[in-house]
């Protein structure tokens, strides 16, 4: 006989707290003020706020404005709200229709794709494509630690995938001109992880000594780290920088602690989610969903809640109207 949970999960007691637009907005002035008001534009950052609401109107488009609570700086003489500076600013989506869609993509392992967003909100599908990926671009780590004890480091290539039936492409071209032509648009994804710990992947261009060794220089402490690698010619001389290991897989995958089994279980969980959820990622775009994998990786060992609070303090300054190929903001490094 079925019995009642004994744990109450987050997302219903999300949904009850974000019942309406107004709880929506003080659920979320809470979790971006913890310790009080201040003025949300940067230059200022001043401490005396005055609080007045607006009633619920109609604008002569058409458009129902629902009553809000709007700010206003002592020092600087300027209004905003609560979402001022922010990725949910002065967007006509619903601030809470916004907020559960970002713990949705924070507590689902394989993320949730736009389609899926567009058919349970009700939403267009050009909005929901670009909520997901605003919350993506916040899901990005904006001050990344360098990671140290033994780390693991390995390359793996998204996409490129041969289309159509076997027997309509070997008519156009052989198997080894199939195969070569899909590693052609294959998009390259370097990853290092600490054993156990935060993983930091990048897209780069292509796999070359260079690319790999900038990145390691950048990620890793160098001075109190041992990396783990396969045997592939862009390690070859990294030991020069850090003491280095070599697992070779055609002989074997353990070697007493030498191995690189944990970014390869993160690349297996990016894969699935991609192709999975997403079934095509444009290469233009993979960056931000290589991010929001790498948010819930790094997030693992906390809550849902925790994890969704996480989220929110990121949102602040993240503010870029073109995600994605166009972004002109704040990338990964």
């Amino acid at each position: 006989m079925n019995s009642e949970p004994r744990h109450r999960g987050h997302t219903p007691n999300l949904t009850d707290t974000l019942r309406t637009e107004a709880d929506a907005r003080a659920f979320l002035e809470a979790k971006r003020w913890p310790n009080g008001l201040v003025c949300a534009f940067e230059d200022c950052g001043g401490a005396g706020i005055m609080r007045y609401e607006v009633k619920a109107s109609v604008r002569k488009n058409g458009r129902a404005v629902p009553a809000r609570s709007l700010y206003k700086c002592k020092a600087c003489g300027r209004q905003f709200s609560v979402t001022k500076g922010t990725i949910f600013e002065d967007s006509k989506i619903p601030l809470r229709t916004w907020l559960i869609v970002a713990q949705r993509m924070c507590v689902s392992k394989k993320s949730v794709s736009a389609r899926q967003i567009e058919r349970e909100f009700g939403v267009t599908h050009e909005a929901a494509w670009f909520m997901c990926h605003r919350i993506r671009w916040a899901m990005t780590d904006k001050s990344p630690m360098l990671l140290t004890g033994t780390i693991e480091a390995d390359e793996t290539y998204i996409g490129g995938k041969p289309r159509g039936h076997r027997e309509h492409r070997i008519k156009s071209r052989t198997m080894s001109e199939a195969i070569t032509e899909s590693w052609a648009k294959k998009t390259p994804v370097f990853g290092i992880r600490e054993r156990g710990g935060r993983v930091r992947a990048k897209v780069i261009p292509k796999v070359t000594q260079q690319a790999v060794e900038r990145t390691v220089f950048h990620g890793v402490d160098r001075a109190n780290a041992r990396l783990m690698t396969d045997d592939h010619a862009v390690y070859a001389h990294i030991s020069a920088m850090l003491p280095h290991e070599v697992i070779r897989h055609k002989s074997e995958y353990v070697r007493g602690d030498v191995h690189t089994q944990g970014i390869e279980s993160f690349w297996a969980v990016l894969k699935r989610g991609l192709v999975g959820t997403y079934h095509h990622v444009d290469a233009g775009y993979l960056p931000q969903y290589v991010a929001e994998y790498e948010f819930r990786h790094n997030t693992r060992d906390i809550t849902d809640a925790e994890r969704f609070s996480a989220l929110l303090g990121q949102v602040s300054g993240r503010l870029d109207w073109y995600v994605g190929k166009q972004a002109k903001g704040e990338t990964p490094s």
